[in-house]
């Protein structure tokens, strides 16, 4: 038996009354889609119903007479007043025009569609009264006087649906007075009334669960079956009566910028037990459903219910917290939370009417809803008697017509392939046939029995029958098939067979897809777009030439056989083609194949962006500042299937990032969800393949999906918002990573250097280790090593790899330089032993060298005890290295244990070498004698040959005799030497030391022979010399010193030699040849005179009568037997003159020399392709030196043989040095304006100092490359070309810097901080104006304290941060758009603004927290501002209530309370905060404390106007006073400075400053407006 609910189904949708019924339900005929929306934009906007005479015009622009209303009922007169008017239909003379009265004729309400059974209101004079008057102030009639002030609903919410023109028409009744008499028509009905007319009880519109009911039939004719209703009331609702939607009916509650409840009446429970109503409790048969009147909050669309909520006394919603509540409900549709009390309730839209809509028609909608249900239940009672009937003795299905039943089933294609299937399901359709078929026979049986008694069964409905159509019997069958043949293509099996493959075909198209989706793995972004392309390169591959090629052969094929006719493939004529079924059936097949491809589109494109929102989805909730929280290892945001994406998380010195940029992602999938339906755009048309014979100009393409249909642009805009919120988890995960950049960075060479420098101890060693390694352990355990955000498989294995790595490298670090510092003492000690070894083996040669041995072998243990500490101490830590499993290096491992070997070696070794020791001393001693045996024999020898000396007195022997003297010295010497070496031999060796002064004394002795016979063998080779040689080879210097000392020794021989008379005599004749060639000096001086040249040997010969010249031959001898020496006046006189000469060309020389060497350093500049010149000093002052020297040769009188080439020399280095200034000042200029004209930027605003600067740099260059190849100074500057070149680049640059100059003034003026920047700062920041972020290191000096500004990834503006590290947030989206100038000066008004809703917001906060919690939160230069605000505020008010003295302890509780709270735990910005605070707060207890003593008692007292005083004023803003003088608070950011203790003399400060000032604001160039910002400032 069927089940009760698929009859009740099945009932409803046959039952269910059509959408064109509402037509006899709409009396007033409203176009709903029309006016519901000029309505509810009037309701919205405000606008006036009265249309403007602008556009009070007709259709065709014909104006009509404009009536003025100046009231509701200023058009309605009394019958009196008729003969005084007039007649008042008759307007002006106009062509009137009726197109607009025709056209809306269907629409226009007629006069019977407003009658009703209800008796019409009279108004009374009363009424009218009441209700209007002169005023033209909307009354609401639907609200009564008394409560009109309390009225909990807007006006609009009872304004009536009405269908007439803003503008009216002359005789016809205004719009607005039409909507109020509908108003009040509306509010007269009752509804209860108006059911009770349509036969409907209130009782029985809610069904009820009755147990035993028992019903009597046919008791009342009017309703045979009284069954009660058991099928909710809302399943029947018809929409069509409605003339608003629920939007609109919500919208009439909008009363300004906040929604209201709208009024109405609903049916709900008149007691309800609770707030919550379930089914249950909607069915019990205790409870009692009323009208009543309620106010509507929401609707709810998921099961379209309003929620209402009961009215009380005087049409309120409530009391004031009723009120409250219910407002904070509306907007919430999707709660199901309701008010307490049980006074809301969520009710269909059947129990609820709208004061704003028509009762009668609303009861019109619950009766035909009503009777509706009725109809529909009496059905199902019916099939429901059907149902219980027996079917026992009812014939059934003969066999034959089972058997052909299910023959003609099997008979068709599909099925036939699969018999083996079927007869297990062949069966159980027989069985339901035949159940069907005893249904069928037991209902007709029913419908006869029921037929023959209708009295008797009157409580039964039986279902109308659906007359059948019997076709005629002459019906035109030939005809109709002709014609059915004539228009149908399905008339040839190869049509047929054609369209089936076009379809088959298509079907396959329609089932492919342009991308891969879904993918079964996650890949990079280069692969996911490869894969992506490739898939719809492949799908677009086959439109174009597969799919066709394969309907092409399949059309052909089909249609090969046809031959002329209506399927002629092979067809030439256009015009007859254009009229065959061909045509026909190419058309056929162009729309579907358009079909196929654009479902194919729309399909792929839809799976494409499920794909990525099934992976997003988790992210969609995300807010952009969201926080991922402390756990790394968990993610919340998982995907639907699988992730999409394969991303490397990178940590490196730009930060934490990912391998791929994120606005990638967007670019890709866009693009390739551009590129799916592009690939379609191109497919051609199959016409022109299958017609091969008729000429086509072109190739017609198939229409496919375009890119910005409406659909597809939502599409795209879904990708872009899922893969961007997508992103916000993403970068709020890597941002957990920023705490490891630091590691991540740590240079390990640098961190090895300073742990070195800091020379930690082992214990300190292996702490750090430990750290280390615990370190290394928590991020293995703490990082995870992949994992799943959204779309995106994110891979931090490589991070927390390096990571982890890099703790292990830092800790190995630290071990291998503990093991370095080992290694190192382990050598260093063993160099040291090594070295002892050495020594010791070491055999000495003498006795010195074997005490020195001896001596030193006695500072060994002392040595070897200090290393053996050192070495102890090394093994101990070595063993703290070993504890870490450290693997020290055969190296380390064999220089350990040869340290800890060495001690004990080194003391063997001295027990060897001190018996060694005692062996040498023993032999030492014995050659001591002996030599000293030796010594003595040489010395009794040299005392003969000394004593012998006397006897020499032969000048001709002089020179063997000299030669006899210098051996002898030289073993005189010896023989001293060796005797210092015996005697400290004696001392070692602890013998009597032997005494050697007659050595000392033989030495003495021989001292004169020496000198006296070398001298005289060197004064006879002199002399010869002298005389013979050349005159050209003789040193006049030399002779005359070699002279003066042969003199000298001489003479002192003599005296010596007075008792040895031979030798004296030597002595004496000696000195007599020596004093004889003493007056030839001066002549030897004047003829070797270094200036003589060729002209002074011609000026001699001249002057003395005879040719002398410096010839080979010519001697001095020669010279003195021409009887020189008798001019020797004149020669002196012309050598000094060639002397004075020879100094100038010497000096001339001389520089000229030293120039020589010099060359410019020629270097390249940077990357620029030329060369800078570096200056030297050493060229300046050589320079310097030479022209000062070169000016004094000038003024010489010997300069004239070298004049010229004195002159010649001074213009070289004047030049020279002009080349010199002009080039370093070109170089400075050039080095300065060359970063600059560098940037794109400046030569795109400075054109014309570009082109000039551009002439400039291409003369230095060419300057600096002749430099590069000929650096030598003396060569390359004295230049004149050089000169001019170098002197038009500096004039060049000067013109450039002058433009640069204007150029920096006018941006100065655009921004006038910028006066506080230098001309390179403010160049660095104009050369880089396509990076915002060059100005942060310049931002300090441009504002008082904002050291930096935060730059978000699009370069939006947010917070400012002092040098402090105070983060304030910008309150104004800024965009860094435009000219810098123009940019910061945005920056300056938001920075301003920013401060002032700041100091708004805080001032509102300062009443709501406690002061010490307040002082925490917000900025420091706000929290100070503030606080002089209500220190002023509230001494004022103490003053003016007298409670001075009270508001003073409130002061130092305050106090108190900040001085707590400084000794708490506080951040480092709060403490600065708190310190400025109490310097203020302090002065400001002092300025309370004095006027206590000085008993000041009025706010007006100077000692109180006196002091600067905050006040927040109308207009929103900060002032502050002093006296008679206000300013407005300059709002410049201060950050979180100190403050000076403020003393009398600041106050002093402040009063003298402030005296006579009016209250106007002091402006400057930027800091001047901030003067009066904190008056310790």
């Amino acid at each position: 038996m069927y089940h009760i609910e698929k009859v009740t189904n099945k009932m409803l949708q046959l039952y269910m009354p059509a959408g064109n019924e509402y037509d006899r339900h709409n009396p007033l005929g409203i176009d709903a889609a029309s006016d519901m929306a000029a309505t509810n934009n009037r309701l919205l906007n405000g606008t006036p119903s009265v249309v403007s005479p602008s556009t009070a015009t007709s259709v065709r622009g014909q104006n009509y007479p404009e009536i003025k209303q100046t009231g509701y009922y200023s058009d309605v007169v009394g019958p009196g007043a008729r003969g005084e008017i007039g007649n008042i239909l008759i307007g002006p003379t106009v062509a009137q025009d009726t197109l607009w009265k025709v056209a809306k004729e269907p629409y226009t309400p007629k006069a019977s569609t407003f009658n009703s059974e209800a008796a019409p209101i009279e108004l009374t004079a009363e009424d009218l009264s009441k209700l209007h008057g002169p005023s033209t102030e909307p009354k609401d009639v639907s609200v009564s006087e008394d409560n009109k002030s309390h009225q909990d609903f807007p006006p609009g919410s009872y304004t009536p649906k009405v269908q007439l023109p803003f503008w009216t028409a002359p005789g016809n009744c205004p719009r607005k007075v039409e909507i109020e008499r509908r108003k009040r028509i509306y509010a007269a009905m009752d509804l209860n009334e108006l059911l009770v007319k349509e036969g409907i009880n209130t009782d029985e519109l809610m069904p009820k669960e009755v147990a035993n009911v028992r019903v009597i039939l046919n008791k009342d004719p009017n309703n045979p079956a009284p069954f009660p209703p058991f099928l909710p009331l809302h399943i029947f609702d018809n929409e069509e009566f409605d003339c608003r939607n629920p939007d609109e009916w919500i919208a009439l509650g909008l009363d300004g910028a906040f929604r209201r409840p709208v009024p109405g009446k609903a049916l709900i429970l008149t007691r309800p037990r609770t707030s919550t109503i379930t089914r249950r409790d909607q069915t019990d048969p205790s409870h009692v459903y009323k009208w009543f009147s309620v106010g509507v909050l929401d609707y709810r669309d998921a099961d379209k219910r309003y929620l209402v909520v009961k009215t009380g006394i005087g049409n309120r919603v409530g009391d004031k917290h009723n009120v409250e509540a219910a407002s904070s409900h509306i907007g919430r549709a999707r709660s199901n939370s309701l008010m307490p009390g049980g006074t809301q309730f969520w009710v269909p839209r059947i129990r609820l009417m709208f004061c704003a809509e028509d009762p009668e028609i609303f009861a019109k909608r619950v009766a035909w809803a009503f009777n509706t249900r009725k109809h529909t239940e009496a059905l199902l009672r019916y099939n429901l008697y059907i149902d219980c009937m027996p079917m026992e003795g009812v014939s059934e299905l003969d066999n034959s017509s089972m058997k052909r039943m299910v023959e003609w089933a099997k008979g068709a294609p599909n099925l036939a392939k699969q018999k083996g299937r079927l007869d297990d399901f062949v069966q159980l359709l027989e069985k339901e046939v035949n159940i069907e078929f005893c249904r069928s026979m037991n209902r007709i049986v029913f419908d006869q029995l029921i037929s023959k008694e209708p009295d008797t069964f009157a409580f039964i409905t039986i279902p109308e029958k659906v007359p059948e159509k019997v076709p005629e019997r002459d019906y035109p069958f030939d005809e109709q098939y002709d014609s059915f043949a004539f228009n149908s293509l399905l008339t040839r099996d190869e049509a047929i067979q054609a369209v089936g493959k076009v379809r088959t075909e298509c079907n396959k198209v329609s089932g492919m897809s342009l991308f891969h989706v879904p993918t079964t793995k996650h890949m990079k972004l280069e692969e996911f777009e490869q894969a992506q392309a490739q898939a719809t390169s492949q799908v677009a591959l086959f439109l174009k030439d597969g799919w066709i090629t394969t309907l092409r052969t399949s059309i052909r094929s089909s249609l090969r056989e046809v031959g002329k006719g209506w399927f002629n493939i092979r067809e030439t004529n256009w015009e007859v083609y254009q009229i065959s079924k061909m045509k026909k059936i190419m058309e056929m097949v162009k729309f579907n194949m358009q079909d196929s491809l654009r479902f194919l589109v729309q399909d792929s494109l839809i799976n494409f962006t499920q794909m990525l929102i099934d992976a997003c989805h988790s992210t969609f909730h995300c807010k952009e500042d969201m926080d991922w929280g402390r756990n790394v290892m968990v993610s919340k945001f998982q995907p639907k299937r699988n992730p999409l994406f394969h991303i490397d998380m990178i940590m490196d010195n730009q930060g934490v990032h990912y391998s791929t940029n994120l606005h990638n992602y967007e670019t890709v999938l866009v693009s390739l969800f551009d590129r799916g339906i592009q690939s379609t755009q191109n497919v051609p048309q199959l016409e022109k393949y299958i017609m091969e014979d008729i000429f086509f100009s072109g190739t017609p393409l198939l229409e496919s999906v375009g890119e910005h249909e409406p659909p597809v642009d939502e599409l795209r805009k879904t990708i872009v918002s899922s893969i961007n919120k997508a992103f916000i988890p993403l970068k709020a995960y890597a941002k957990q990573y920023i705490k490891y950049l630091e590691l991540q960075n740590l240079n390990i060479v640098d961190y090895v250097a300073t742990y070195q420098s800091e020379n930690h101890t082992a214990a300190e060693v292996k702490q750090e280790v430990e750290n280390h390694l615990q370190e290394k352990e928590v991020l293995e355990n703490t990082l995870p090593s992949h994992i799943i955000i959204g779309p995106f498989y994110v891979n931090t294995d490589g991070v927390r790899t390096n990571l982890a790595k890099k703790r292990k490298a830092l800790s190995n670090a630290v071990l291998e330089l503990l093991a370095l510092q080992l290694r190192k003492q382990a050598d260093d000690a063993c160099e040291i032993f090594k070295s002892i070894s050495r020594k010791l083996l070491d055999r000495p040669n003498c006795v010195e060298e074997l005490a020195e041995m001896r001596e030193w072998m006695k500072t060994i243990p002392d040595v070897l005890a200090e290393h053996t500490e050192l070495i102890d101490k090394a093994m101990s830590d070595y063993e703290l290295i070993e504890e870490f499993y450290y693997n020290l290096s055969a190296d380390d491992f064999q220089a350990k244990w040869t340290a800890v070997g060495w001690p004990y070696k080194i003391e063997q070794q001295m027990e060897q070498t001190e018996a060694q020791l005692e062996e040498d001393e023993e032999r030492f001693r014995k050659l001591q004698l002996q030599d000293q045996a030796n010594f003595n024999d040489r010395l009794d020898t040299l005392f003969m040959v000394v004593a012998g000396m006397a006897a020499h007195n032969d000048i001709s022997k002089s020179h063997e005799i000299a030669n006899e003297v210098r051996r002898i010295h030289k073993q005189l010497k010896e023989a001293q030497t060796w005797s210092t070496t015996y005697n400290n031999r004696e001392r070692l060796f602890s013998m009597p030391v032997t005494n050697y002064e007659k050595l000392s004394k033989l030495i003495k002795d021989f001292e004169p022979f020496k000198n006296l016979w070398i001298t005289v063998s060197d004064w006879l080779k002199w002399y010869d010399s002298w005389m013979h040689d050349p005159l050209t080879s003789i040193d006049a210097e030399t002779v005359e010193k070699n002279v003066s000392d042969a003199y000298k020794t001489m003479h002192k021989s003599v005296k010596i030699f007075q008792d040895i008379p031979s030798v004296a005599d030597v002595a004496k004749e000696i000195k007599g040849y020596i004093e004889d060639f003493k007056p030839n000096i001066p002549l030897i001086q004047g003829l070797r005179n270094p200036g003589m040249r060729h002209r002074h040997w011609e000026q001699l010969s001249g002057e003395l009568g005879f040719q002398v010249m410096p010839k080979a031959n010519l001697t001095f001898n020669k010279c003195l037997d021409m009887k020189l020496g008798d001019h020797i006046g004149v020669i002196s006189k012309i050598a000094e003159v060639a002397g004075k000469e020879y100094a100038i060309e010497q000096a001339l020389d001389k520089m000229e020399n030293e120039w020589n060497p010099v060359n410019f350093e020629i270097l390249a500049y940077k990357e620029t392709g030329t060369y800078i010149l570096k200056a030297s000093e050493d060229v300046s002052q050589l320079l310097d030196d030479h022209i000062v020297m070169t000016q004094s040769m000038s003024f010489s009188p010997f300069k004239k043989p070298f004049e010229e080439r004195i002159s010649t020399w001074e213009s070289k280095l004047r030049t020279t040095q002009d080349v010199l200034d002009e080039w370093l000042l070109c170089q400075r200029q050039w080095l300065y304006l060359e970063p600059i004209f560098s940037s794109d930027d400046i030569n795109r605003q400075l054109p014309v100092e570009s082109k000039r600067y551009q002439t400039m740099e291409r003369l230095w260059r060419k300057i600096m490359k002749d430099a590069k190849e000929n650096p030598q100074v003396i060569t390359l500057c004295p230049d004149n070309r050089l000169l001019d070149n170098l002197r038009e680049c500096n004039k060049l640059l000067e013109q450039v810097q002058k433009g640069l100059s204007d150029y920096l003034e006018t941006k100065r003026n655009s921004f006038p901080r910028f006066y506080f920047l230098s001309d390179d700062e403010l160049l660095e920041i104009l050369s880089q104006t396509k990076d915002p972020t060059a100005v942060q290191p310049h931002l300090r000096k441009c504002f008082e304290n904002i050291a930096r500004i935060t730059f978000e990834e699009d370069l939006k503006i947010t917070k400012m941060e002092s040098g402090e590290g105070e983060v304030v947030p910008f309150k104004k989206d800024l965009y860094p758009r435009g000219n810098v100038e123009d940019w910061l000066l945005e920056v300056e008004e938001v920075m301003k603004e920013s401060l002032r809703l700041i100091l708004l917001e805080a001032i509102a906060d300062y009443s709501k927290k406690k002061r010490t919690e307040w002082v925490l939160v917000w900025p420091g230069q706000v929290v100070i501002a503030v606080c002089q605000l209500f220190w002023t505020k509230e001494v004022t008010q103490a003053l003016e209530d007298d409670e001075l003295p009270s508001r003073f302890k409130i002061l130092l509780q305050q106090l108190d309370d900040l001085r707590e709270l400084v000794r708490g735990s506080l951040s480092k910005i709060a403490r600065q905060v708190l310190s400025a605070l109490i310097v203020i707060e302090v002065h400001a207890r002092d300025v309370v404390n004095k006027m206590l003593d000085e008993e000041v008692k009025n706010a007006n007292d100077f000692e109180w106007i006196s002091q600067l005083r905050y006040y927040w004023l109308e207009d929103d803003n900060l002032y502050i006073r002093a006296v008679n003088a206000q300013f407005l608070y300059g709002y410049e950011y201060l950050g979180n400075t100190g403050r000076l203790v403020i003393t009398p003399l600041t106050d002093r400060c402040y009063l003298t400053l402030t005296w006579g000032a009016t209250s106007q604001v002091w402006r400057g160039a930027g800091r001047a407006s901030w003067y009066w910002q904190d008056g310790d400032n």
